[in-house]
């Protein structure tokens, strides 16, 4: 009988043992909304991208969208009765995990001018941009397919779009950019007209 008690003590002093070991954080989880969009005209011809209202050359046109995200919840407290359930895996979790409540359905671009012969003032110029990923220029669709990997944090995000396609003509372009929401509603933005020389 006292083996039996010794043995069921040495067990729990070596679970505890380990659990101090470890050291890992209770994870929390954050949700966010999406609140508003706001898109500014950018100028990459330097080294660094710039948000700029001057004449902006055509071949160096970009988009930076402003897109405010809202927390909803934060989820600190977790109880449980068997801390021992982890113990025998001292590898730590992430601390956070951040995610949208809803998720992005659209994300479309229309010009507010004519853009070209084939691209009226109103049209659809989405496939015209495209967005910088790890050093690969992909498509806007890879923001729709996978949010998370541009909405990491519960603030204010940018997304930087650039114009593949310019515009064979110099002259003054406007953008309206409208994001759709699981939830049913849309965000948009206009960026201000500029000169695209």
């Amino acid at each position: 009988m006292k083996k039996k008690i010794s043995l069921i003590f040495l067990i729990a002093f070596t679970t505890q043992l380990i659990i101090a070991c470890c050291d890992c954080h209770e994870p929390y989880k954050n949700e966010y909304k999406f609140e508003y969009l706001s898109a500014f005209n950018l100028d990459n011809s330097e080294a660094n991208s710039v948000i700029s209202e001057s004449p902006i050359p055509r071949n160096a046109y970009g988009i930076k969208l402003q897109l405010g995200l809202r927390e909803l919840s934060l989820d600190r407290n977790h109880f449980s009765l068997f801390s021992q359930a982890n113990a025998m895996c001292c590898l730590c979790g992430a601390d956070t995990t951040i995610t949208p409540r809803d998720t992005i359905t659209s994300l479309k671009i229309t010009t507010i001018n004519r853009f070209d012969d084939n691209h009226l003032k109103g049209s659809d110029v989405t496939e015209l941009f495209k967005v910088l990923r790890h050093g690969n220029y992909v498509g806007i669709d890879s923001i729709i397919a996978h949010p998370d990997i541009y909405f990491k944090r519960t603030e204010t995000e940018f997304i930087e779009l650039y114009l593949f396609t310019p515009p064979r003509e110099a002259d003054e372009y406007s953008f309206k950019v409208d994001l759709a929401i699981s939830n049913d509603t849309h965000l948009s933005a206009q960026t201000s007209a500029v000169n695209l020389k």
